[in-house]
């Protein structure tokens, strides 16, 4: 049997400070990706293919692609369900250490997959190519 070629729901959390934490997707499906690109690309000149990116969501598109729920409470002590809204009311200090912990899980998730495809000792496993019909 092949490998599977679909991702698997997994969740994993990511600590922050202050006892608080982030649970995010462990890796994105391409229409996850994808709809987080979306987000981001804002105009489109069809005729040019000139795009002006939507600065506003630089950043927050990731989050929301990635994050399943968060630790965080309002000031009633009421849990906050994770959204643009709720992401964008959060304090600059904050949304820079769950951006820097999500592009850190991204790049070890990128990490542990590349050495998956390359083989436990780095080195690239041969490829079976069909003869070519020639």
């Amino acid at each position: 049997m092949g490998r599977n070629r679909f991702v698997q729901p997994e969740i994993v959390r990511l600590e922050l400070s202050d006892g608080d934490w982030v649970d995010v997707k462990k890796r994105l499906t391409v229409g996850e990706e994808r709809a987080a690109f979306q987000a981001i690309v804002g105009e489109v000149n069809q005729a040019t293919g000139w795009r002006r990116p939507n600065v506003e969501m630089v950043g927050i598109a990731e989050m929301v692609a990635y994050i399943v729920r968060w630790s965080f409470r309002d000031a009633q002590d009421l849990p906050v369900p994770v959204s643009v809204t709720a992401i964008k009311q959060l304090d600059a200090v904050s949304f820079n250490e769950i951006e820097k912990a999500l592009e850190a899980h991204v790049a070890a998730v990128e990490a542990e997959l590349a050495a998956l495809k390359n083989g436990k000792d780095g080195e690239n496993k041969s490829v079976a190519t069909s003869p070519s019909a020639a």
